[in-house]
């Protein structure tokens, strides 16, 4: 379970005002909001957006998965040609999204990722705050504007030693929040990934705004190193304010 006396001081150092969320699969349907089956299209980021504002979890599932995007980055099904010719040329009689310029390059991106089947019957993502001492969870996800996101990726290079620490993949909103860091998590890699860039999931989050996910293993260390890194000095402080300006420009 994350410390939350060491995750408090990282929030309050980083001027983060919204908590993060982290992410788990279960057995149990939990409670929040999740697809109900009525919509043929039903976007996890949606969700996802209703557990950051409402402070509830937010799932998708084997047997509701929302879309076939999201049951393919959730681990709920295999990718398949029809989603592979959404993202890039579409079907005869349907335009695709261009994403991405040809079905091959789609299979390059599903083998590169390799998502595994799921290892239970939800995914869920909820505010951190709500985890039990039971619960685990598999990555961390926060939501940030420019200065905050400088600030966490700044921190995952310190943490982590490393100078590659933080990837910008090509990826959905779901799969750069759930796939990828499960991914390298699988790997043995400790890799932020920062994400948004699909224009899909654009709607489900505030301008300016980008989501960074971190397999837990590399949160644990981020939290553990933040109080020796730059966080405590007056270059850090000056950035600060403008995060404080940040959010009273948008309110949040």
């Amino acid at each position: 379970m994350v410390d939350r006396k060491k995750l408090d001081w990282m929030l309050d150092a980083l001027g983060c005002e919204e908590k993060p969320l982290g992410l788990f699969f279960s057995e149990e349907q939990p409670t929040g909001h999740g697809p109900d089956g009525t919509k043929a299209h039903d976007c996890l980021m949606k969700y996802v957006r209703l557990a950051r504002v409402r402070r509830v979890p937010g799932w998708i599932s084997r047997h509701q998965p929302g879309c076939r995007g999201g049951a393919i980055y959730a681990g709920f099904t295999e990718p398949s040609d029809a989603v592979a010719r959404f993202v890039t040329t579409g079907v005869p009689g349907r335009e695709g999204e261009r994403y991405m310029p040809d079905p091959k390059s789609m299979w390059r991106f599903f083998e590169a990722l390799d998502s595994q089947p799921a290892s239970a019957d939800y995914c869920v993502i909820k505010p951190l705050e709500l985890f039990s001492t039971e619960e685990k969870p598999l990555a961390i996800i926060f939501f940030a504007r420019g200065e905050l996101l400088s600030g966490l990726c700044q921190l995952a290079f310190f943490a982590l030693d490393d100078h590659q620490a933080v990837v910008f993949p090509f990826g959905s909103g779901c799969a750069n929040i759930v796939s990828w860091p499960l991914h390298y998590a699988r790997q043995g890699e400790d890799r932020a990934v920062v994400g948004g860039a699909d224009p899909s999931c654009r709607p489900y989050m505030e301008p300016d705004e980008l989501s960074f996910a971190v397999p837990a293993s590399a949160f644990i260390k981020m939290l553990d190193a933040a109080p020796r890194s730059f966080l405590t000095g007056g270059t850090w402080a000056t950035v600060r304010r403008k995060i404080e300006k940040s959010h009273k420009r948008w309110k949040r």
